[in-house]
């Protein structure tokens, strides 16, 4: 499903992350700039994508739950789900809090009976207290917003030059042209990309400059990349000129934000 999908997606990005519960959506959610200004990812997904049956009883006035999760831990946790009669999950107190998986499968050689497999991943719940740093992050004031090519052909052109730099130069117009740059004392090369789409936005848009650019991460650009895997989706780039890339990823069920900023070449 779509919702197992993200999660694998998230699982590239971080080892740990919030896993946030209400009553109609699932979040996963990093916010590495509260400690280092480092990179956000608000990944949402309709809880309908996960489940046919769901129930959830928090603490305060919204009903939510937040809680800290290895997601790699329980994506793995659910990869063997395809031939599953049924998948249950649920957050209980065992030795520690965890979320148990439990998946009803076919037994070996009989397809009439069923065998139950038990999966528990820990998690930590997060308190009242810390909840206000994992809300939705606001949007910037970008001043390029512009659709990425696909995704493939992008990922390819990133995976022939990570090995060449750390960093990489995203500069990009709202005439329909992007490119991307590297540059070290060896090798200096640049690819372009043209006739790409940009959003249609409000009136109220600031959008004075014609170019934007910034240099970030070309690693943790190519994670973002290679997310497609979620599905097939559009992808939007928004440029805050030498500060920050905010990179979109839409499709039905699921919305991936991921905040790059800008890093010190010098």
């Amino acid at each position: 499903s779509s919702g197992i999908n993200a999660e694998y997606g998230v699982s590239r990005f971080c080892k740990a992350c919030c896993l946030k519960l209400t009553e109609d959506k699932i979040y996963f959610i990093l916010n590495d700039r509260l400690v280092c200004g480092g990179t956000t990812i608000w990944c949402e997904v309709n809880q309908s994508s996960f489940f046919d049956d769901y129930r959830i009883e928090g603490k305060d006035d919204t009903g939510a739950i937040l809680m800290s999760v290895n997601p790699d831990n329980l994506a793995k946790s659910l990869c063997n789900t395809g031939s599953a009669s049924s998948v249950k999950i649920k957050l209980a107190k065992k030795q520690s809090a965890c979320l148990s998986v439990e998946i009803a499968l076919p037994s070996p050689g009989n397809t009439e009976t069923q065998r139950l497999v038990t999966h528990d991943v820990p998690v930590h719940l997060i308190p009242l207290s810390h909840w206000p740093e994992y809300e939705e992050p606001g949007m910037p004031e970008f001043d390029v917003s512009i659709f990425l090519p696909p995704l493939k052909r992008l990922r390819n052109v990133l995976e022939r030059i990570k090995n060449l730099s750390n960093h990489v130069t995203v500069r990009a117009g709202w005439t329909g042209e992007m490119t991307l740059s590297i540059k070290t004392e060896l090798v200096s090369t640049k690819t372009y990309f043209t006739d790409l789409d940009t959003p249609q936005l409000d009136s109220q848009t600031s959008n004075s400059r014609q170019n934007a650019e910034v240099t970030v991460d070309i690693k943790k650009f190519l994670l973002f990349v290679q997310s497609h895997g979620m599905g097939a989706g559009k992808a939007i780039c928004n440029i805050v000129h030498g500060r920050a890339l905010q990179l979109f990823l839409l499709q039905d069920n699921v919305q991936l934000q991921y905040y790059l900023p800008s890093v010190d070449t010098a």
